[in-house]
C-alpha cells in the first residue's frame, strides 16, 4: 500500500522512527515526548524541543498513560509530519547516541533552531508519512478502538529498568509493534522475540496485557495473538505466564550481576 523511498531520498530508519511518533499522535493529542526530550539533551536542543511542543499543543509534560481510546491530535497533517520527524531525528541521538548529532542530519543544520529542524525534513519521507497515516487511520486505528482501558504510548516496563526497552503501544491490554519495513509482511524470528520480550518484561502486570499484535504499515495488515496461547504453542506445551515471567525477571538479573 506504501512502496518505499531509495535512502538518497530519505532514510529508511528515520521514516519507521517518524511514523511511531505519528501513531502516538494519532491515538493521543500530546503523548509523552520523553525519548525527544533525552535526545535533546545530549545534542543541546532542548530549545528546539520546547518550541516544537508549543507548535504542538502542549501545556505540561505529555501523557505516559492515559484511559482510552481518545481523539488525536488536531494539528494540520503536514506540521505534524514534519514535527513527528524532528521528533524521530532527536529519538535517534538517545537511542544511537551524541554521535549521530555530529555525524547525522542534525549536524548538517545550519542551527539548532526549531525552524532549521523542521525545515530539515525531506520531501520524500513527508510524503512517506502521509501516506502511512492514511493507512493507519483506516486499517488500524478502527480495531484499536476496540481496546478499552488502560494505553499507554512508547511505555517503559518494569523491565526496562534492567535491559533498555520500550514498546510502540499498549491499547487496553494489547501491546503493539509498529513496523514499516518494506520487506513482505511476515514475522521474522527476531520482530517475534522483541514482541514476546516486551510482554514479559511487564512482569508486576501493570498492563495486563493479554493479546500481542504487529501491523505492517506499508501493506496495512494487523497481525494479533493472545499472549498466553502464542507462548504455549511456542513451549510446546502449557504455560504460565507469571511463571514464565519470573524466569525472565531472573534471568535479566542475572545478566547484570544481580
Amino acid at each position: 500500500m506504501v512502496p518505499g523511498v531509495s535512502a538518497a531520498e530519505a532514510n529508511a530508519g528515520t521514516i519507521g522512527t517518524a511514523a511511531d511518533w505519528l501513531m502516538r499522535f494519532l491515538v493521543h493529542p500530546t503523548p509523552s515526548l520523553r525519548l525527544a526530550a533525552a535526545g535533546a539533551g545530549l545534542c543541546g536542543m532542548q530549545g528546539a524541543l520546547k518550541s516544537i511542543a508549543l507548535m504542538l499543543g502542549y501545556t505540561g509534560i505529555g501523557a505516559e498513560r492515559f484511559t482510552g481510546p481518545v481523539p488525536g491530535s488536531t494539528v494540520e497533517p503536514e506540521a505534524l509530519n514534519r514535527e513527528c520527524w524532528a521528533l524521530a531525528l532527536l529519538s535517534e541521538v538517545y537511542r544511537a547516541g551524541p554521535v549521530v548529532a555530529r555525524l547525522g542530519p542534525l549536524g548538517r543544520l545550519p542551527n539548532g533552531s526549531a525552524d532549521a529542524l523542521l525545515a530539515g525534513a525531506p520531501r520524500a519521507g513527508l510524503d512517506q508519512l502521509a501516506a502511512l497515516r492514511a493507512v493507519m487511520e483506516s486499517a488500524l486505528l478502527p480495531p484499536l478502538a476496540a481496546h478499552r482501558g488502560l494505553w499507554a504510548p512508547g511505555p517503559t516496563l518494569a523491565g526496562s529498568a534492567l535491559m533498555a526497552g520500550d514498546c510502540d503501544l499498549i491499547a487496553g491490554g494489547l501491546l503493539l509493534e509498529l513496523k514499516v519495513s518494506a520487506k513482505p509482511a511476515s514475522l521474522g524470528v527476531i520482530d517475534l522475540w522483541q514482541l514476546l520480550g516486551y510482554a514479559l518484561m511487564d512482569y508486576v502486570d501493570e498492563f495486563r496485557i493479554n493479546d500481542v499484535a504487529r501491523f505492517a504499515a506499508r501493506y496495512g495488515y494487523l497481525a494479533t495473538w493472545d499472549l498466553t496461547a502464542l507462548l504455549s504453542q511456542l513451549a510446546g506445551r502449557p504455560v504460565i505466564l507469571a511463571d514464565l515471567r519470573a524466569e525472565f525477571r531472573a534471568l535479566l538479573e542475572c545478566s547484570q550481576g544481580r
